[in-house]
């Protein structure tokens, strides 16, 4: 993060934190806990390893980005490797009773209110993006987590601002997004 330009201040503003390399270190601190195995597999934090053979932790070794609702409750989470070899690059938390992706912009919960103030929202692909434009002072920023925005997000934009600003990425997948 340092290398990246995220200052402490920014790290605590967006919650960013690390996942354990091991396999079933979330596994066993739900386990001790008291967490039921079905609510561990509901939260998308840890995924079943076969039929009666126990569960692994979902992220592993990666830089975590919390995702809040509207109203600002963790649903998800999205996590980036740190290794080459770690793939995929981004990791998102799996479909939840309460994550639905394609119904969530990251930061919104932040931005909203600048974004009705300015009757303008900045629309950018990532967690890395929304960081770094709210850390240079554009507060009303938001990310649609890649370049697969759907018609209820531009719904929810729609509903606080009259004008979207969209700053993808300059790739053909970005430039075919923004069309």
């Amino acid at each position: 993060l340092e290398r990246r330009g995220v200052s402490r201040e920014m790290i605590e503003v967006f919650g960013l934190g690390y996942s354990s390399a091991g396999w079933e270190d979330l596994t066993r601190r739900f386990g001790e806990k008291g967490i039921p195995q079905d609510q561990m597999e509901a939260s998308g934090l840890v995924k079943r390893r076969g039929e009666d053979s126990g569960f692994y932790d979902y992220f592993r070794g990666r830089l975590m980005f919390p995702i809040h609702n509207e109203s600002g409750k963790v649903i998800g989470f999205g996590g980036r490797s740190m290794r080459d070899e770690d793939q995929p690059k981004y990791l998102n938390s799996p479909e939840t009773p309460i994550y639905k992706k394609t119904s969530v912009l990251y930061n919104l919960h932040r931005g909203r209110d600048s974004m009705r103030k300015l009757n303008r929202a900045v629309l950018v692909e990532g967690y890395m993006d929304v960081i770094g434009a709210y850390s240079a002072g554009v507060t009303e920023v938001a990310a649609s987590c890649g370049t697969a925005l759907t018609p209820k997000q531009v719904s929810i934009l729609h509903r606080l601002a009259d004008t979207v600003v969209v700053n993808f990425d300059p790739d053909k997948a970005g430039a075919n997004a923004t069309e």
